[in-house]
């Protein structure tokens, strides 16, 4: 009976027991769930946005090497979070004591590389600048040409360090750890030195290389009419908008809006039986004038208004074809190559003779320098002429070193050099300080450029005076790009394609160098983007 007895009251033991359990943990439950329910604890707890804040000053100073600071961050932290960001940081942890290792890593004495490549060591600074294509400064800043390159690149870095720019950039630096009111006004002095920044390195990387030039070519710019004749004879872009002109042998001038994709044709003029050999934009960009070798008179049409209007030169003259004329940068006076040496100086607005500048031989080719002040021209017997407007007088003139007769010239828009291109395909280049100076009619030329041929009929200087283009429509693929200062040609440059360059006629550069447009002998202007400048 005991044992019967016992065995029930043993379940029911058992069973209470566990009820008791249940209970306890009901009871304990309810309390976790009313503590989540109730407002946290404020011990050792801080808002979101004061923890990601000390979180970044933490790191960024970490990283930065501020040691100082870096101690006091930590010791406001809990200590829970600052375990597991140690952990995350992927540093591992040590005395991070107010050590000049750790205090700034610019300002910290010298210490020894982890690792030094031993023939790193032994390169100069001359065979390091001449594996870059670059010249040998005349003067190094830290040593010479034969001390070993990385102890100047190690001067120079230094040098910056030390510079006010520099300086003020460790400074915002140090303002961003410590957040005030006046976060706008830092905003805004960041955004200033960025922008210097930006514009420093910018510069650094606008100088053009030598050696191969990033160009490609683009949808052709008279692809939507390709009616400008057989053989295109002027192209030019417009001084002011993004709009080039395109004029051939059919007679019709086109008027087209250069983006590179499309070149939309804006409007095309028809001069009947006018074989159009000439064409120039007015500085004003207004108006354009066209001419012809097989008449004595210009069309000039006037873009605002949409008329063609035949001008007539004044009577006698003698002016038998209009087919190679300059305007002037002012547009005030209007060149006209003429017979028999005769340079025929017109009133733009009225086509009245104003002077008359005569050579000694045929003329080939005018051009104004960069203020029009002085007219250069090239023709028979490779002599150089140079011009006084004001005076209507000759100022000076030279021989062409190894011309018989001249076919072609271009000053540079900075005025520095003068292109001289030859009917045997030479093309020289001249300093023009050295032939306005000196009483020398025979100067040596600055280049000799060989890379011609056949007659050079033009040669052209970009907006930046880093490009000259020079070309002969005599043979297939005679177009070459020279690199200024170096003076030496682009290798890459038309390529191996004979059949789609063909002949070229004529060219010329937009006014940010960002495209060359080339007429030639097959009814198209081809169309090419320079990489290196801007859009247009």
């Amino acid at each position: 009976m005991d044992t019967a007895f016992r065995k029930p009251m043993h379940r029911g033991g058992n069973f209470s027991k566990k009820r008791r359990q249940n209970s306890d943990s009901q009871e304990e439950n309810c309390e976790s769930k009313k503590r989540r329910k109730g407002k946290p604890e404020r011990t050792n707890v801080y808002p979101l946005g004061e923890m990601a804040r000390r979180e970044e000053r933490r790191l960024e100073e970490l990283v930065l090497g501020d040691g100082s600071d870096l101690l006091n961050v930590e010791s406001e932290i809990p200590s829970s979070s600052h375990t597991s960001a140690m952990e995350d940081s992927g540093v591992e942890e040590g005395n991070y004591d107010s050590s000049p290792q750790m205090s700034d890593t610019l300002a910290s004495p010298e210490r020894e590389p982890a690792w030094q490549d031993e023939e790193d060591i032994n390169i100069c600074v001359t065979d390091a600048m001449s594996a870059q294509g670059k010249r040998v400064p005349n003067v190094l800043s830290g040593g010479s040409s034969s001390d070993a390159y990385v102890r100047i690149l190690k001067h120079k870095f230094e040098a910056t360090v030390g510079t006010p720019a520099w300086a003020e950039l460790r400074h915002r630096n140090t303002r961003k750890s410590n957040p005030s009111d006046d976060d706008d006004s830092d905003n805004d002095s960041d955004s200033e030195m960025l922008r210097h920044c930006g514009n420093f390195l910018s510069s650094q990387s606008s100088v053009l290389r030598k050696g191969t030039i990033e160009v490609k070519r683009v949808r052709d710019l008279n692809h939507d009419t390709y009616t400008e004749g057989a053989v295109i004879k002027a192209v030019q872009f417009h001084p002011t908008a993004t709009v080039a002109l395109v004029a051939g042998l059919s007679g019709v001038a086109s008027l087209f809006q250069v983006d590179g994709k499309s070149n939309t044709k804006l409007h095309s003029v028809q001069f009947d039986r006018y074989p159009i050999r000439c064409a120039r934009f007015l500085p004003s960009g207004e108006q354009f004038i066209v001419g012809s070798q097989h008449h004595g008179f210009f069309h000039s049409f006037d873009m605002m208004t949409g008329q063609n209007v035949r001008a007539l030169p004044s009577q006698g003259l003698g002016i038998t074809n209009t087919k190679n004329f300059e305007i002037s940068p002012d547009g005030r006076l209007l060149a006209v190559c003429g017979r028999f040496g005769n340079i025929h100086l017109l009133t733009v607005n009225t086509l009245e003779g104003v002077g008359l500048l005569k050579m000694n031989s045929e003329v080939s080719a005018v051009t104004f320098d960069n203020d029009g002040s002085r007219l250069f021209s090239h023709g028979e017997g490779g002599e150089v002429y140079v011009w006084d407007i004001r005076s209507r007088h000759c100022s000076g003139r030279f021989i062409d070193d190894g011309c018989i007769w001249g076919s072609s010239i271009a000053v540079a828009p900075g005025g520095r050099f003068v292109a001289c291109g030859a009917r045997s395909g030479v093309v020289n280049v001249y300093e023009t300080a050295g032939l306005l100076s000196s009483t020398n009619h025979a100067p040596k030329p600055a280049k000799i450029l060989l890379n011609l041929t056949t007659s050079s009929t033009a040669v052209k200087f970009n907006a930046s005076s880093e490009v000259l283009a020079m070309a002969s429509d005599e043979k297939v693929n005679a177009l070459r790009l020279v690199h200024f200062p170096s003076m030496t040609v682009f290798s890459n440059f038309p390529g191996s394609v004979k059949s789609v360059l063909a002949r070229p006629q004529c060219l010329d550069f937009s006014p940010g160098s960002g495209y060359l447009a080339v007429g030639n002998n097959k009814g198209t202007a081809l169309l090419y983007r320079l990489k290196h400048y801007g859009n247009y």
